[in-house]
């Protein structure tokens, strides 16, 4: 019993855990979140659209893939009735970063489409890793490597869309 309790705890320490906040409307429920559009630049969205919320996805850097996070906002968002998903900003941030900040969120009309794509996203997400993993040390006492995956998105609705 012992064992299984531990092999457990591994499990679910190894699979990652995304946790997902939404403040916002809903929508009739999708069926299918795989038809959830994606977007990262506001100015690509080619059909008119309505603010149906907004949403912020954390998990830890080291255990969940942008991927994955992708696809847990898409659950999220069918389940919400959205017909796409617009990302607005992209973060790694450390554990006292994560605990001291609370950055503002941006909405797609502050979006700035000449940023506004997964190049520009890496870009910042990487130049920020970097420069707070080269401030850390681990043997600071009390010091720790982890950090935290921040996505900031907005769930929309096509216009003249299924409401609830």
């Amino acid at each position: 019993m012992k064992q299984f309790m531990t092999m457990l705890a591994a499990v679910i320490v190894l699979s990652g855990c995304v946790s997902i906040e939404y403040t916002g409307k809903n929508a009739i429920p999708r069926d299918d979140d795989e038809q959830i559009a994606v977007f990262t630049d506001s100015a690509k969205i080619p059909r008119k659209y309505e603010l149906l919320g907004q949403a912020v996805a954390r998990g830890s850097y080291q255990e969940v893939s942008r991927d994955r996070m992708i696809g847990k906002l898409r659950e999220k968002a069918a389940e919400a009735g959205a017909d796409a998903i617009l990302i607005v900003e992209h973060q790694v941030l450390s554990d006292q970063e994560n605990a001291v900040s609370s950055p503002t969120f941006m909405s797609a009309l502050d979006y700035d489409e000449t940023e506004g794509n997964w190049k520009q996203i890496y870009t910042d997400v990487n130049r920020d890793f970097v420069n707070t993993r080269r401030n850390q040390t681990s043997t600071t006492a009390g010091s720790s490597n982890h950090f935290t995956r921040v996505i900031r998105a907005e769930f929309l609705r096509w216009q003249n869309s299924r409401q609830k």
